[in-house]
């Protein structure tokens, strides 16, 4: 069975800026907790005296693992939802894959990176890096996230043992703010920058694959 939607934002602009901006913050300090947390502790175990042999390297263990997830979340969150390179710039996709590559080390889901490098229009970068991460959120237990295409016309597919497409995330990447939680507000701000520019967005699921399409104009 599959079913293909095409999200089409409404007229209405949604939450206001501050009420945004608070939610996107709530979403980048739930991200980050885990990570800074692991550090935290590691850094407690390795203040201990008494800690030595296998606890110690334990505790190493849990720094470099904070340290590695919370380089990677802050970088990406730093290009996604960031004002990276100001106003009607561009951004490097070389940037964007290494933001995602790094991202998808610390996830469960395999990238495969499928679009060729060079500057782009920050929207669409913005909107790529978006659906990515909610893509590899479709496969928790694990699989497989193809981006290809061009950063004008580009496809991600999400494939893997088990798919998951919360109804949230659909009603979000088409606009609707309609009890908008703080994981969901990226896909919010995905399908305004979307609009903004006179692009589409598209998602089509499936047995096999869940599809995120993105359209923009040349």
């Amino acid at each position: 069975m599959s079913e293909a939607l095409d999200l089409t934002p409404p007229d209405d602009e949604g939450p206001d800026a501050l009420t945004l901006s608070a939610l996107l913050s709530s979403r980048v300090c739930h991200d980050l907790i885990n990570p800074v947390g692991a550090l935290s502790s590691g850094l407690e175990v390795l203040d201990d005296p008494a800690m030595e042999g296998a606890m110690h390297e334990a505790a190493m263990d849990l720094v470099r693992s904070g340290a590695q997830k919370a380089i990677a979340l802050l970088s990406y969150a730093r290009l996604a939802y960031g004002a990276a390179g100001g106003y009607g710039a561009q951004i490097s996709l070389d940037d964007a894959k290494k933001a995602l590559t790094d991202l998808f080390d610390i996830m469960k889901a395999v990238l495969h990176w499928k679009i060729d490098s060079g500057l782009a229009p920050k929207e669409n970068v913005k909107v790529l890096l978006v659906l990515a991460y909610a893509a590899a959120d479709c496969v928790p237990r694990g699989g497989d996230v193809v981006i290809e295409g061009d950063i004008n016309n580009f496809t991600i597919t999400a494939s893997g043992k088990k798919l998951l497409l919360n109804d949230t995330l659909v009603r979000a990447l088409g606009g609707d703010a309609t009890e908008l939680t703080p994981k969901m507000t990226p896909a919010l701000i995905a399908a305004q920058l979307v609009k903004s520019v006179g692009g589409v967005l598209r998602v089509k699921r499936s047995d096999e694959a869940v599809v995120f399409r993105a359209t923009f104009s040349d």
